[in-house]
């Protein structure tokens, strides 16, 4: 097999899509979600990073990288609710080929319950995006 055999078959997994049930108050809604890509899951960490604010003090032009100096850090909760759920929004339109304005048009809990099917279709763990978290029912 060669390279562009292997690329063609690790690539594949974009075009392969699966159409999942969705039901909200009684209501079941088939939708059809493909699984994202490395490097989207890298742009959706990113996003979720954001709210992060490290503080690395420096000394004769060295970091230092006493305790102290590792405990400023500056994050708000608002933001980073925030940053979770445009990591959330923009995964489900990747994984839809829609909008993400559109994702937040959706009813209140809408959106959590495609994300975790997105979880399971990207076969995504707990260390991929710190918002996965929050849909395990361990």
């Amino acid at each position: 097999m060669n390279n562009n055999d292997i690329l063609a078959k690790l690539t594949l997994g974009k075009d392969k899509t699966e159409d999942v049930v969705i039901e909200y108050e009684d209501e079941k809604t088939t939708i059809t979600l493909r699984p994202l890509t490395s490097g989207e899951l890298s742009k959706l960490q990113a996003i979720e990073k954001q709210p992060f604010h490290v503080k690395i003090g420096m000394t004769n032009g060295k970091r230092t990288t006493t305790q102290t100096n590792m405990q400023d850090m500056d994050i708000s909760t608002a933001e980073f609710t925030e940053a979770q759920n445009e990591a959330m929004y923009t995964a489900i339109a990747w994984s839809m080929n829609i909008k993400p304005e559109q994702v937040k048009e959706f009813y209140p809990g809408v959106p959590e319950l495609i994300f975790e099917q997105i979880i399971r279709v990207s076969k995504l763990s707990d260390d991929d995006l710190t918002v996965i978290k929050q849909f395990r029912k361990d």
